[in-house]
């Protein structure tokens, strides 16, 4: 999986996610064996994070302080949707 694909997604999305309140970062891992970049939202009193590792996997993280909910993906078809499910996740959508 093409790494830069997160940063081109969260570029794409950045004014919908101010308009919407949200603060982002996207951050690109340390070189390794197995690369990963990560996508981090938040609004308010809950945050997320999807993870996207060169192989294909993928992991989102949300919650609160008090609730943490996780979801795996074993191989990413649609990194658009990904995104999507942590938006919605985070009620933005």
């Amino acid at each position: 999986m093409d790494l830069t694909s997160l940063h081109a997604i969260a570029h794409e999305r950045r004014e919908r996610w101010a308009e919407a309140g949200a603060a982002h970062e996207v951050v690109d891992g340390p070189l390794t064996d197995k690369p990963a970049a990560w996508l981090i939202l938040s609004k308010d009193e809950i945050a997320g994070q999807l993870t996207v590792w060169s192989s294909g996997e993928a992991e989102m993280q949300w919650g609160t302080l008090e609730h943490l909910d996780t979801r795996h993906y074993d191989a990413v078809e649609d990194l658009r949707a990904c995104v999507s499910d942590l938006e919605h996740a985070l009620r933005l959508t």
